[in-house]
């Protein structure tokens, strides 16, 4: 049985991934700091050996080597140094190695969708430092072999998180006034992208470049929903959803953020200035895989997880 080391695998996207893992016919180890729940929780779990690590000791390469995976899917990694220090301790000593990166490793868009190869000009040190990712899997593979592959997350949802909503931030009033009919303001003209993804889809990608093997060597892969949305196509379809019309109104964006809470406003703006549409063409064309999930359904499901556990008013 061929051993699987799954680096943060009790989160959104692993919870997702482990089952499937385990029917595949794989012996999982989970590595995580320390002893969490999933938030999916499943008999499975109690067959997944647990190690509790954390990425910043010394030895953690090492560590995870001595764990003889014969592939290591690392769902926790933020900078490129600690990804090349794992990479050089598994250098000849694993068959793949999956890593984590964001659809923030592309600057403002040219092309939309756009593309893995395009855009390359990340703005904020958490797009950079997945870029300088993706470029080391590359770099990898072509000067020494090593079978790396990396996937790139749009907006990741999922039952019990609180989804990205219509104005691009965390606060979950924007689907109560939804709900309720209210008005609701955006920024600017409510025509920036979001580009939310199921977690199943994002582990959907995760296991098509696992099973695919050599052929997503060296690749770095999307994971986001067919297509993106705008702020207020998404108010729009949300309210529709809840049986309602939206009443929109629209502001300037130093405006409009002078009208809710600075977390909310920031949150907003990180978005908006990036306004993702992530292709998955070369998903489908290396991979065979398409996702599951609109970008609606994905959103949906989450909020009615909000609903049934009474956490939107």
């Amino acid at each position: 049985m061929k051993r699987i080391v799954i680096i943060g695998g009790k989160g959104r996207v692993g919870s997702y991934m482990v089952p499937q893992l385990v029917a595949d016919g794989y012996f999982v180890i989970n590595v995580s700091r320390g002893q969490t729940q999933p938030p999916r929780p499943d008999r499975i779990w109690q067959h997944i050996e647990q190690v509790v690590l954390d990425r910043k000791q010394e030895d953690f390469p090492q560590r995870i080597a001595d764990l003889r995976p014969d592939a290591v899917i690392d769902m926790v990694c933020f900078k490129a140094d600690d990804m090349l220090r794992l990479t050089k301790a598994l250098h000849g000593q694993v068959g793949h190695y999956l890593v984590c990166g964001s659809i923030w490793m592309h600057g403002p868009s040219e092309t939309v969708p756009c593309p893995e190869h395009l855009c390359r000009t990340p703005t904020g040190e958490y797009g950079q430092e997945k870029l300088k990712m993706d470029d080391a899997v590359q770099r990898l593979f072509a000067q020494t072999g090593f079978p790396g592959t990396i996937v790139h997350p749009g907006h990741i949802v999922a039952e019990g998180f609180r989804p990205i909503n219509p104005q691009g931030n965390f606060n979950p009033q924007v689907f109560s006034d939804l709900r309720h009919g209210q008005p609701l303001v955006l920024p600017n003209l409510g025509m920036e992208t979001l580009h939310p993804v199921h977690a199943a889809d994002v582990a959907g990608v995760f296991l098509a470049s696992l099973r695919i093997g050599s052929a997503s060597f060296g690749q770095g892969f999307h994971a986001v929903a067919p297509a993106a949305v705008t702020l207020s196509g998404y108010a729009r379809a949300m309210a529709a959803w809840f049986g309602r019309e939206a009443s929109l109104r629209f502001m300037p964006f130093e405006e409009w953020a002078r009208t809710v809470a600075p977390a909310d406003a920031a949150a907003t703006l990180e978005h908006i200035s990036r306004s993702p549409n992530a292709s998955m063409e070369k998903a489908r064309h290396l991979l065979g895989f398409v996702p599951h999930f609109s970008a609606f359904d994905a959103v949906q499901a989450a909020v009615t997880w909000l609903i049934d556990h009474g956490q939107l008013s």
